[in-house]
């Protein structure tokens, strides 16, 4: 008793007169087919623009490419038609290729979870702060989608050196005992990276804080939790899928930037950007530049595919 029962009553029994439709009637169900079994083809049109820019631009040049990485290399022709595997065999082999690709794995990791750590908290102030502060912190995050990379160099260019501004205001302030230069460095390359992605994780982590409910401090507040209890508890498992958006778009900018690090980095400081460009264009090898390339595509697919197992099961990035 008192417990309430499905009814599925019929048309007939409501002595429903003709027009008058009941609830959920002549609606279809999701996935819906073809009475005679074929798939609705309206989603597969409405998609088809988009899957031809993808084709043309991605599919075609990419599928070339690495069609390209198995053909021979015979100077002074940039390649000739063939089929051999010795291209991917050099990377494993040659001792100046595997430091090239360990350099740039560990530069774009140690990058990327400086960019992230860097955003998540600036993110995170924004996020807390009265929204009359907001439109200038999020202005200040546009200064860097704002100029070319190329400006960026120039301007680091003008920072890091003996007689740059890092200098006089380390020797300024008695922190160093005459002036220095971080110039060509790895620290400046990873500087230099850092400020080139902080933007996008800044908004990235931006758009997962503005979906979390504030109000989910002051309970964690109320119930005794400690300001780093919360933020360990409920703050970071509410705002990890956020985490892990960021860093994938810091890792991959990260592998594929060639400027940055050749000009802020150290001469030694060779990058998988550097060796592709330096067998595209400096020795003419287009077999071994396609086999870096992909080479470099597959294992940012990898890490790509191992962040979203990593990450929690929902998609939608506000929960």
């Amino acid at each position: 008793m008192g417990q309430r029962r499905n009814v599925h009553l019929s048309r007939r029994q409501l002595h429903l007169p003709v027009g008058v439709t009941m609830a959920g009637e002549g609606k279809s169900e999701p996935n819906a087919t073809r009475p005679g079994g074929g798939v609705a083809l309206v989603p597969w049109l409405l998609m088809m623009p988009a899957l031809l820019l993808v084709i043309v631009f991605f599919t075609v040049p990419l599928a070339t490419m690495f069609r390209m990485s198995f053909n021979e290399w015979i100077p002074p022709k940039l390649y000739t038609e063939g089929f051999t595997f010795d291209h991917y065999a050099r990377l494993v082999r040659d001792n100046v290729f595997r430091a090239a690709i360990m350099n740039t794995v560990v530069l774009a990791l140690v990058a990327s979870c400086v960019t992230v750590c860097i955003s998540y908290t600036f993110a995170m102030l924004v996020w807390l702060k009265p929204s009359r502060w907001r439109l200038m912190f999020i202005a200040l995050a546009l200064c860097p989608l704002l100029i070319s990379e190329i400006a960026v160099i120039f301007g680091w260019w003008m920072f890091f050196p003996k007689n740059g501004l890092l200098s006089y205001a380390l020797y300024g302030a008695g922190l160093v005992t005459e002036k220095t230069s971080l110039m060509y460095t790895e620290f400046a390359a990873l500087v230099g990276l850092v400020y080139i992605n902080i933007a996008f994780c800044f908004f990235i982590m931006l758009s997962i804080f503005d979906g979390t409910d504030k109000r989910l401090l002051d309970a964690s507040a109320d119930l005794g939790a400690t300001p780093f209890t919360t933020f360990r508890r409920v703050l970071l498992p509410v705002t990890w899928i956020g985490v892990v958006a960021a860093f994938s778009q810091a890792f991959i900018w990260s592998m594929g930037i060639y400027a940055t690090p050749t000009a802020l980095g150290p001469n030694n400081l060779w990058t998988i950007g550097f060796l592709i460009q330096e067998q595209m264009l400096g020795k003419s090898n287009w077999p071994m530049a396609s086999a870096f390339s992909i080479f470099l595509a597959v294992v940012v697919a990898l890490v790509i595919v191992t962040l979203r197992l990593l990450s929690p099961k929902k998609t939608n990035l506000h929960g």
